[in-house]
């Protein structure tokens, strides 16, 4: 019976070593279909300046580079593809920005649909890559709606209630990380707090405190203020809800507005009005203050973000986790690394290799970063504490970790730069980008 069954035994072990060829030879004709092959790139001879972490550099599309613009990609020992564009920070033609999907909250976009559309407005960008998480699809209808903040033009269009929502502890100068420009171009990168209030015309000290602006409204963020640019309806149930109007539009991370309560409604999914908000209350904390807020009630309104330099910030976006602070690893994600994810156990994919998002910043320079990933033969991502170290041998002083896996996509001079992992680019909830700098902008 032994010797019978060798043969079987045998061409079992040809079979599996004849699929692992097949693998391997999809992987690598895959890579070559890859569209950097396509791209205009040539290898970087400056190979004194990189870290011995990195095979090659290449330079990609220089012809194409504008003053202050450089777009690249790294080859990094570990096995990974590495795209970074940058931005000199002196560069007086260049700006960094940030564009919401669809204009609004609800919704997604590709990058190259969004920047199509900037073209349109005579907006140029240079380069962009995918910034917030957020909600792909739900039984609500809320598909795309951004869980970070978000500032564009100096309108705060979001901001969560600071949640566990990653595994790490809120109070956590490492998560629920957001990166802002102010008026000056000054770079920030903190945990930022909404800090709203609403009070009536009573007589009385009744304060209402707002959790979040353009989120979602359960018990775990139960008042939330939604404006037009969230969509069409709030998409709540069993919600109590008042239409506030009179009151200045856009919101900022310094606000101060009088309002009127025009309607009430009891069930939530309230439509919001173009020249109007909508704040929405969980049930049981709406039990007290249905008979305050009525029809008519006058108040004011009032948001004030900390640190005290985000009232002031023109672009801003959210990530979830600082990677790198003053060149160093963060602690936590030192930490996290280590015990390959067992430090902070509801985001253990992050100490497995995925394709990844980025952004960092060091004195000089911007850098907006994709890493290819689940590509065998070509790249297969980082974790992010790779992440973390790789930027700091790069030079790059702060990190935020975008979202990830298929979403990371770098856009970059007309194109997609580099191969998301799906074979496609993904629509997704907002854009960090570099761009040419507007004629009236200082």
């Amino acid at each position: 019976m032994m010797r019978e069954n060798r043969p079987d035994f045998i061409r079992f072990i040809l079979v599996c070593v004849l699929i692992a060829l097949f693998i391997l030879v999809i992987g690598a004709l895959r890579a070559r279909e890859q569209p950097f092959f396509r791209i205009g790139a040539t290898n970087d001879p400056k190979r004194e300046t990189l870290p011995d972490t990195v095979k090659r550099r290449d330079v990609l599309q220089s012809n194409k580079w504008p003053d202050g613009f450089r777009l690249f990609r790294y080859w990094w020992t570990g096995g990974a593809a590495v795209y970074v564009a940058e931005m000199d920070r002196t560069a007086k033609g260049l700006q960094f920005d940030i564009e919401l999907a669809n204009t609004q909250i609800l919704g997604r976009e590709t990058i190259s649909r969004a920047t199509r559309r900037l073209i349109d407005k005579e907006v140029l960008p240079l380069a962009g890559v995918n910034g917030s998480f957020g909600i792909r699809e739900d039984n609500r209808g809320r598909g795309g709606m951004i869980f970070n903040l978000h500032i564009q033009n100096g309108e705060l269009v979001s901001i969560p209630i600071r949640l566990d929502r990653w595994g790490y502890s809120p109070p956590s100068p490492w998560g629920e990380t957001s990166f802002g420009v102010t008026p000056d171009g000054e770079f920030l990168m903190d945990a930022v707090q909404l800090n709203g209030t609403l009070r009536i015309d009573n007589g009385t000290s009744d304060t209402l405190v707002i959790d979040a602006v353009n989120q979602i409204c359960d018990s775990l963020c139960p008042v939330v203020v939604f404006t037009p640019r969230f969509g069409k309806r709030t998409l709540t149930r069993r919600c109590y809800e008042f239409t506030l109007k009179k009151i200045q539009l856009p919101l900022t991370g310094k606000y101060t507005s009088r309002f009127v309560v025009t309607a009430v409604n009891s069930r939530g999914n309230s439509t919001i009005p173009s020249d109007g908000i909508v704040l929405s209350i969980e049930p049981r904390l709406a039990r007290d203050w249905a008979n305050k807020l009525t029809k008519s009630t006058t108040g004011t309104l009032e948001i004030a973000l900390t640190p005290n330099k985000w009232q002031h910030v023109q672009q801003g976006v959210g990530g979830n986790l600082r990677l790198v602070r003053d060149g160093k690893v963060e602690p936590e994600l030192t930490a996290f690394g280590k015990s390959r994810g067992g430090s902070s156990y509801r985001h253990r994919n992050g100490a497995s290799r995925h394709p990844r998002s980025a952004l960092g910043f060091n004195d000089e320079k911007l850098f907006l970063i994709a890493i290819d990933g689940r590509q065998h033969g070509y790249s297969m991502g980082m974790t992010l504490y790779e992440m973390g170290v790789f930027f700091s041998e790069l030079g790059i002083k702060h990190a935020i970790n975008f979202d990830g896996g298929s979403s990371s996509t770098l856009w970059a001079l007309g194109r997609v730069a580099n191969s998301p992992a799906h074979g496609y680019e993904r629509r997704i909830f907002n854009v960090a980008m570099i761009r040419a700098r507007d004629n009236n902008s200082k």
